[in-house]
Order: C-alpha cells, then structure tokens, then sequence
C-alpha cells in the first residue's frame, strides 16, 4: 500500500493536530462552564469536541494507513497497534460523550469526567506515536521533500510543496 503524503510530508502528523488541540480545549471550555455557568463555553465545548471528533476519524484514516505499512514482525507494529486501538477506543469515548450532550449542551459531571479521561489517553496515545517516529523512526526519511515514487500525492502536492519549500527558503 502507498503511503500517503502532503507535499512531500507524512499526512497522518499533519492532520493530528486538529484532535490534539480541540479535544483538551473541549475540555477547557468545560471548565470555564463549570466556573462561571455561561451557555456560550458549554456550546462551544460541544462544537469543538465535534471538530476534534471529526478531525480525529480523518487522522485515524491516515494513521491506518501508515500502519498497513509497518513490518509486521517489528517492535513498531506492536507499538502501533497500541497506540491505534488506544485512539479507536478515545474516538469512541468522545462519540458517547457527544451524544450524551446532544440534547443539552451544558455537560454534567459524566461527560466531564469523559473529557479529563479522553484527555489523559490523549496525551499517552501521543507518546505511542511520538515513540514510533523518534525511537523507531517511522515515515522518517531524512530532509528529503519530493518523496519518493512510492508516496501517493494528493492534488496540487508538488505545486504547495514547491510553494512551501521557496517560503522557507526566503525565512532562512
């Protein structure tokens, strides 16, 4: 299976950081519900959950995907596995919490304790993946940018990468 890529980069970390940072904020907001009772922090909790939730099904797509391409006799399959049946049962956790909250955005102390839960195995799925890059080095490929004839390119991929590349050029 090719693996796929955004010019010239690994899709899957590029598109975790939507769940990453909506989740815990999801929780936040819940806090400041809590504290000071208005409705605005309560609806925007729901609706950043939903982003996270979402964004969370697409990163898993990618993540599946580098994962049919792991060894299967390696450490890092292992690993993988965990950290992907960690994010399957974290994406679960947040669908029940979202429809626990669908009728009345303002959480109760369940759906709250979901969120500090989803957020605690977040940040341990996190270190499973990071551990994958940095210990096992998995889609490292060094500095290179075009990729190699085995990605498969979304549209416009060479064009932004080409973009992206002249940009960071004139930052240096």
């Amino acid at each position: 299976m090719p693996q796929v890529t955004l010019t010239g980069h690994p899709l899957h970390p590029q598109l975790i950081v939507m769940p990453a940072g909506l989740l815990p904020f999801s929780l936040v907001l819940d806090a400041l519900h809590a504290k000071t009772r208005d409705q605005s922090y309560a609806d925007a909790a729901y609706y950043t959950m939903m982003g996270g939730f979402v964004g969370g099904l697409v990163a898993g797509a990618a993540g599946a995907a580098d994962y049919s391409t792991i060894p299967a006799d390696s450490k890092a399959k292992e690993i993988g596995r965990i950290h992907g049946l960690m994010n399957v049962a974290l994406l679960a956790l947040t669908g029940v919490n979202l429809w626990m909250r669908r009728r009345r955005r303002s959480p109760g102390t369940l759906p709250i304790l979901l969120s500090l839960l989803g957020t605690a195995g977040l940040t341990v799925s996190a270190w499973y993946g990071g551990h994958l890059v940095y210990h096992h080095g998995m889609r490292v490929r060094g500095t290179e940018l075009e990729g190699g004839p085995e990605d498969l390119k979304l549209p416009g991929d060479e064009r932004m990468a080409h973009m992206l590349a002249s940009t960071a050029g004139d930052q240096a």
